[in-house]
């Protein structure tokens, strides 16, 4: 024959195996996320993030949960830094191509194009900062000048310039639609972006003296 256990008033929690058991876990700490092998511990991270500050821009290279490097690292601008995490801007010129051909293609957690990267993560494997900045540093615009100067339109060419919208440096190949010598305008139709085919062909307008034009040349 089952007895039934009938609990008085002055028994105790610490009596009730079932209680006990659910205050315990209750009030146990969550466990901290583990950092995963090869990945930066959060302290040094936070320290990184702090030494570069905000307005700079990173690329960010994050584990996968099989171990490998995820490519290509993803490139942000660095807008917020706060106690246990940083928020980056996508600046991945690569990334929003890709996203912009393939409504299925999500990369993003939540909108705005901004990304929210917690310390304690311990996905983060490397941080380093972006050098586009200096590239266009290093332009030579008469070499430019010259170059645009000899070319005929409708002539396949290579292009790398600074897209100040982007934050990053796009080396396109396509034609030549226009130019005028004397303002220093010219017109293309991108149909390669960074490697990425585009399935609609870009028309850019740039100008000489007031985009970061790095490199032009035909496509031989």
């Amino acid at each position: 024959m089952r007895v039934a256990r009938h609990y008085r008033e002055h028994d105790t929690w610490q009596d009730l195996p079932v209680m006990r058991a659910y205050f315990l876990n209750l009030f146990k700490s969550k466990r901290k996320k583990p950092t995963r092998p090869g990945a930066l511990e959060a302290d040094e991270l936070k320290k990184r993030i702090i030494a570069l500050g905000k307005g700079r821009k990173i690329n960010i290279t994050r584990l996968g949960y099989d171990g490998n490097p995820e490519d290509p690292a993803v490139a942000v601008k660095i807008i917020d830094i706060g106690n246990d995490h940083f928020t980056g801007k996508v600046i991945n010129i690569e990334r929003t191509i890709s996203e912009s051909q393939d409504e299925k293609l999500i990369y993003l957690k939540g909108g705005g194009g901004t990304i929210d990267f917690y310390f304690k993560d311990g996905d983060i494997m490397k941080v380093e900062e972006d050098i586009d900045e200096e590239i266009v540093k290093q332009r030579n615009v008469e070499e430019v000048k010259e170059i645009l100067d000899a070319l005929d339109l409708n002539e396949e060419i290579n292009i790398s310039y600074y897209d100040k919208s982007e934050g990053a440096v796009i080396n396109g190949t396509g034609v030549l639609n226009d130019k005028n010598m004397e303002t220093l305008d010219f017109q293309i139709t991108l149909r390669l972006i960074n490697d990425i085919e585009i399935k609609i062909p870009r028309k850019v307008n740039l100008n000489l003296n007031e985009d970061e034009i790095l490199d032009l040349e035909v496509v031989l």
